[in-house]
Order: structure tokens, then C-alpha cells, then sequence
């Protein structure tokens, strides 16, 4: 019997992510800001450790290559809307519209990689290779999370 596989791993990521980014939108802009560090740690560890496990394999493949390219692109978009949010003054009337816009370029990422790259990752790997990566995305995703442990400390 195997154990989770990464398909189910970044499903279970994408959810969480997707539920944090609702949050923050459903709440106060001070709300927001408090719940902002837990967000950067999670997208944060979870982009770096797919980029690192499973981006990094798939840039081998040739049927995946392009998409994989184009995914990188698209997490250093999402970094760079993090980080502008963090850095916009607190009441700016722009806080809302660029939660909004972030919100929507992380749910585009998910559901592009889910239909595209993730298709072409499941024919290019079997369900042990699959099950190895998930194995090593999540002790990557810990790693990460405690080199961010600083970003969620209690203060």
C-alpha cells in the first residue's frame, strides 16, 4: 500500500492556500494584516518546496518543460504580490484591489499547474515515483517552514 502521493499533497496545499486567501478577503484590512505572515509561510514553503521537488525534476522532461518554465514565472509573480502587499502602508486604498489581484493569480496558478502541468507530471511518473516525491516534498515543506518560523512567531 503506498502512502499520500504528491498529487494528493499539493491538492491538500492548494486548498489550504485557497482557504487563507478567502480569509484575508473576508476580513478587516487589520484582520488581513495579521493573517498575512501565516499566508507568506505557507505559500512560501509550498512553492519552494515543489519548485525544489517537483519543478525540478519535471525541467527534465520534455513534455512538461515549457509548462514547468511557465509555472516558475507565475510563483514569482505571486512572490512579488506578497511582498507588495506587506509593503503597502497600512490604510492604503489600494489594499483591497491588490489582495483581490493576488487572490486571483494564486487561484489561476493552482488550476492551470492542476490541468496542465499535473496531467503531464501523473503520465510522466509512476505512483511509487509519485509517493517518493511526496516523501521528500514534505520534508522539504518542514524545512522551509522552519527557516519561516520567524515570519509566524508569537510576538
Amino acid at each position: 500500500m503506498f502512502g499520500p502521493t504528491i498529487w494528493d499533497l499539493l491538492e491538500r496545499d492548494h486548498e489550504a492556500v485557497s482557504a487563507h486567501l478567502a480569509a484575508l478577503q473576508a476580513a478587516s484590512e487589520d484582520a488581513a494584516r495579521e493573517l498575512l505572515p501565516a499566508l507568506v509561510c505557507e505559500l512560501t514553503a509550498h512553492a519552494r518546496a515543489k519548485e525544489a521537488v517537483l519543478y525540478g525534476l519535471l525541467l527534465h522532461d520534455e513534455r512538461a518543460r515549457t509548462r514547468v518554465v511557465e509555472g516558475l514565472g507565475e510563483l514569482e509573480r505571486i512572490r512579488a504580490g506578497l511582498n507588495d502587499l506587506e509593503l503597502l502602508p497600512v490604510g492604503d486604498d489600494k489594499w483591497s484591489f491588490r489582495l483581490a489581484g493576488l487572490a486571483d493569480v494564486v487561484r489561476g496558478h493552482f488550476r492551470v499547474e492542476k490541468a496542465e502541468l499535473l496531467t503531464l507530471a501523473r503520465q510522466a511518473l509512476s505512483e511509487v515515483q509519485a509517493t517518493d516525491l511526496a516523501t521528500r516534498y514534505l520534508a522539504e515543506q518542514a524545512r522551509i517552514r522552519r527557516d519561516l518560523s520567524c515570519l509566524v512567531a508569537p510576538r
